[in-house]
C-alpha cells in the first residue's frame, strides 16, 4: 500500500530550538540533581557537581523566559492543547495508548484518536509546565536569597524542587524511548520540523482533520 510522504510542519524552529537548549540543559541537571540527593562523590566533586547544577538550571531559566517573551502565542498554544481533556484521553489512559499491548504482547488494540498530542504527550507537558515552571522558581530563589528566606519557607522551596525534579527525570527515560520509537516525529523535533503525512493521520488524525487539511485546502484555493 502507498503512503503518503508529503510532509507537513508540526514543530517550528524556534519550537526545536527551544526544546535543543530545553533537553541539552535538563540533562545534567537531572544527572547532577540525582548526586547532590545521594552524594556519592568527594566534597571537591561535589563541588563540582553543585557548580554544573547552577550553570545548567540558569541556561534552562533563561531559554524559558526567552521563548515564553518571544513566542509568547505558542506558549498559550501548547498550554491549551495540554491542559483541554476529553473523553478520548480517559480512552487513551485505559490502554496506555496501545504501548504495553504492542510492547509486551505484540497486539494492536484500538486507540482513541488524538490530535496534535497523545494523552501521554499531554499528562507529561502539563508536568513540564507546572514542575518546570516551580524548578526554576524555587531553584532560583534557593540560589540567589538563601539567607533571606525564613528557614521554613526555604525547606518547602525544597521539597518542592526535589519533588518537581523526582517527577520530571522520572519521567525522562519514557518520553526518550517513546520518542526514538516515534522516529518520524522525533526526527521533526530534532532535525526538520516535518513528519510524513501518512505518519501524521495514523497516530494524529484529529490534528490532522481540524487543523492540517483545512489550512492546506485554504492555501491551494
Amino acid at each position: 500500500m502507498h503512503q503518503d510522504n508529503r510532509p507537513i510542519l508540526k514543530h517550528p524552529l524556534n519550537v526545536r530550538v527551544f526544546h535543543y537548549i530545553l533537553l541539552l540543559s535538563f540533562l545534567p541537571l537531572a544527572a547532577t540533581g540525582l548526586l547532590l540527593f545521594f552524594k556519592p562523590l568527594s566534597d571537591s566533586a561535589m563541588g563540582l557537581t553543585y557548580d554544573i547544577h547552577i550553570v545548567a538550571g540558569v541556561i534552562m531559566s533563561l531559554d524559558a523566559v526567552a521563548f515564553t517573551l518571544m513566542a509568547f502565542d505558542r506558549v498559550v498554544l501548547f498550554t491549551n492543547r495540554v491542559f483541554t481533556f476529553g473523553g478520548n484521553d480517559v480512552g487513551w489512559f485505559k490502554v496506555l495508548g496501545g504501548y504495553p499491548q504492542k510492547f509486551l504482547l505484540g497486539k494492536k488494540v484500538a486507540v482513541p484518536p488524538m490530535r496534535k498530542y497523545n494523552s501521554g504527550q499531554k499528562l507529561f507537558g502539563v508536568c513540564v509546565l507546572l514542575g518546570g515552571t516551580a524548578l526554576i522558581i524555587t531553584g532560583l530563589a534557593l540560589w540567589l536569597v538563601p539567607y533571606a528566606i525564613p528557614r521554613d519557607t526555604a525547606w518547602l522551596l525544597g521539597m518542592i524542587h526535589l519533588g518537581c525534579g523526582l517527577l520530571l527525570t522520572a519521567f525522562l527515560p519514557i518520553h526518550l524511548f517513546l520518542a526514538v520509537y516515534r522516529f518520524d516525529d522525533f526526527k521533526a523535533m530534532m532535525l526538520h520540523g516535518k513528519v510524513p503525512y501518512h505518519d501524521a493521520a495514523e497516530y494524529t488524525p484529529l490534528w490532522v482533520q481540524e487543523e492540517v487539511v483545512p489550512v492546506s485546502t485554504k492555501h491551494a484555493e
